[in-house]
């Protein structure tokens, strides 16, 4: 009998400092002393380096104090690890927050792996990509978000962005429609709406959705130049430009309204005021090929021939500097000096 008192107390006396420390860490969280828990873990993990729910623990409440410190104990859970998993969904959030793209989209591709056909990492990927400006990768995994996840809204609109940026806007429709079938009121769904249906040949649609935005949201200077090209396109050429004056009313910089102002009096046959509207605009948007195909037809019609060259010039000078940094000529290699040979 004594024997055996004594061979719990050796136990109980091995197992107690570190069981203490797990234990002190979970009361110190209870008590919302955070700085006190992560001492304690760390001293329970120093004996116990393989308890892996216990570090996630850890990195868990890491999280809100020191991200970089959460993502180092995240990454000591290995892919045997049953709780690999949420490890690698907490480095995703922390990465995607901390804008720390590279890290994010490689935990999300994992993530994917173990948790296929989720709906959220697809999401996630999807947004990470379209952030990233890498629309043609944003779409497939929208379009599975989509599949996942058909009652969410959002998802739908952001496949119509993702496909206005690969220049389908055709194909905008359907996903708009579905978004506004689960939200009657999500605004940007209907300003995308009306962009879409003027592209597609449906002005009067189009007409209808832009005036709805504008009942909500007057100072909307994108919609109501969207409208005002709506009315130019379907021959109402007055009412497009008392639209385009009111949206220049509350930005008279947007280069984008002055573009559709100086098509309307190009109209008008006024091709001086056109070259007048356009012309202060020079020095921050050439560099832009509409804005100076707009600025060389006004140059022309208004009888500043020489100038108008120039601008198609610079045009042309885009043009083939875009196409060099696409297809970069490899460089030439010198010839070695005589007598010696690669």
């Amino acid at each position: 009998m004594i024997a055996l008192v004594a061979v719990c107390v050796a136990f109980v006396a091995f197992r107690s400092p570190g069981s203490n420390r797990l234990e002190q860490a979970r009361q110190d969280v209870a008590r919302g002393t955070r700085h006190s828990a992560v001492k304690n873990y760390l001293g329970y993990l120093k004996g116990s380096p393989e308890d892996h729910g216990v570090r996630l623990e850890l990195a868990e409440l890491l999280k809100p104090l020191d991200s970089e410190f959460a993502l180092e104990q995240l990454q000591h859970i290995p892919p045997s690890a049953t709780e690999y998993s949420e490890a690698i969904w907490h480095i995703a959030h922390i990465a995607i927050i901390g804008k720390q793209d590279v890290l994010a989209e490689d935990a999300l591709r994992k993530l994917d792996e173990v948790r296929p056909e989720n709906a959220g990492v697809a999401l996630s990927l999807a947004e990470l990509y379209y952030r990233t400006e890498r629309y043609s990768q944003s779409l497939p995994w929208v379009q599975q978000a989509a599949r996942l996840q058909p009652d969410r809204a959002l998802t739908w609109l952001l496949l119509a962005e993702v496909l206005d940026h690969l220049k389908r806007p055709g194909e905008m429709l359907q996903p708009l429609r579905k978004a506004i079938e689960l939200n009657p009121d999500l605004y940007p769904a209907h300003a995308n709406m009306a962009y879409a249906l003027q592209f597609s040949g449906n002005p009067k649609e189009a007409e209808t959705e832009a005036r709805w935005c504008l009942a909500r949201q007057p100072d909307d200077i994108r919609v109501r130049r969207w409208l005002s090209m709506i009315l130019r396109d379907h021959g109402k050429y007055d009412e497009a430009m008392d639209q385009i004056r009111l949206a220049l009313a509350g930005s008279p910089t947007d280069v984008d309204c002055r573009m559709v102002e100086a098509d309307l009096l190009l109209f008008r046959r006024e091709a001086e005021e056109a070259y007048n509207a356009l012309m202060p605009l020079y020095r921050v948007h050439s560099n832009r090929r509409d804005y100076l195909s707009s600025l060389a037809r006004a140059a022309a019609m208004s009888g500043r021939r020489e100038e108008s060259r120039r601008y198609q010039q610079e045009i042309v000078n885009i043009i083939e500097g875009q196409a060099a940094r696409m297809n970069p000529t490899p460089p030439v290699p010198e010839a070695p000096p005589m007598g010696v040979h690669p």
